[in-house]
């Protein structure tokens, strides 16, 4: 076995025997999140064929970030937590649905025999859509939210650059209190986001303002994965719901729920996933609240060097 390393903005490496390579990996120390004032090395873009190759792998990724002055490794993350991160770490064995790509969980033993240990948690919840949570009380919550002028709308996709624009502020603003938060410019978020618009209903996409000015959004897309396994689209997935947080005490999240829901419902959709999130956030408990159940479990690993 050899390791071929190759530098670029940060190091791609393949351990290899007889021209067949057995587990690479990339070792990011540019662009990474920055913890308590340090930048931090990740390791990502992983693929092991087997736990000896996987064992060396880490072992190599680990040296190397050490010289590169790293002092804490976060895996599995692709540089950041724009691009691909976690690692599965329980399924109720429901087929993956669109967007979910994690490592698969046979890394995680590899992962802690090599010292790291479990640092986050995150999970995906999945429910029947006419089990959403409605009562009176929502009802007058979105009447103080027009008596407050703050007016919840569809996704405009002819202006759908603008208004990538407007979750762009709401994201960066919502989202900077996250565990490896790392600031993106608009650019390259439109760039990221930009794929999906066109596959997108947006009826399923809310941006909620107020007096014009963007607050918070709802992004929800079809499971396209359906197609394939079943012949029809019947689940809708919660991507993302967001509020700036001087307004979450408003339960716009909620109220944006409801309305998702509604329009779910008279598209067709039967089921919905709640994709990806933080153990014991807000939208935990909003996936609660509206009867899912827990689907998929996964785990972000970390080690201080």
């Amino acid at each position: 076995m050899e390791f071929k390393i190759e530098e670029k903005q940060n190091v791609e490496i393949k351990l290899v025997e007889d021209e067949n390579v057995l587990a690479e990996a990339t070792c990011f120390y540019v662009g990474t999140p920055e913890v308590n004032g340090q930048r931090i090395g990740t390791i990502g873009e992983l693929t092991i064929s087997d736990n000896e190759a996987g064992t060396k792998l880490l072992e190599e990724c680990e040296r190397i970030l050490k010289e590169k002055g790293v002092k804490q490794i976060v895996a599995p993350m692709n540089g950041n937590t724009w691009k691909q991160y976690r690692s599965l770490k329980w399924s109720n064995g429901d087929a993956p649905f669109v967007m979910e790509k994690v490592s698969p969980a046979d890394y995680n033993a590899l992962f802690e025999a090599a010292g790291f240990k479990e640092i986050d948690e995150y999970t995906s919840t999945k429910g029947k859509v006419k089990d959403y949570f409605d009562n009176e009380i929502l009802d007058e919550i979105e009447k103080r939210l027009s008596d407050e002028n703050i007016v919840i709308r569809k996704f405009e996709k002819t202006k759908a650059i603008e208004e990538l624009k407007k979750i762009y502020n709401v994201s960066v603003q919502s989202f900077c209190r996250n565990p490896f938060y790392t600031p993106i410019d608009e650019d390259n978020f439109i760039a990221q986001y930009t794929p999906f618009i066109e596959m997108v209903d947006d009826d399923l996409i809310l941006i909620a303002e107020k007096e014009g000015k963007e607050i918070g959004f709802l992004f929800a897309i079809p499971d396209f994965n359906e197609m394939q396994t079943k012949g029809k689209i019947s689940t809708l997935i919660l991507k993302t719901v967001a509020v700036l947080p001087e307004y979450e005490d408003m339960a716009i999240g909620n109220v944006m729920n409801r309305i998702i829901a509604k329009k779910a419902l008279e598209k067709g959709f039967e089921d919905w996933i709640y994709a990806f999130m933080y153990k014991d956030n807000t939208s935990q408990k909003l996936a609660e609240r509206n009867g899912t159940q827990t689907m998929r479990e996964y785990v972000l690993f970390g080690k201080d060097l």
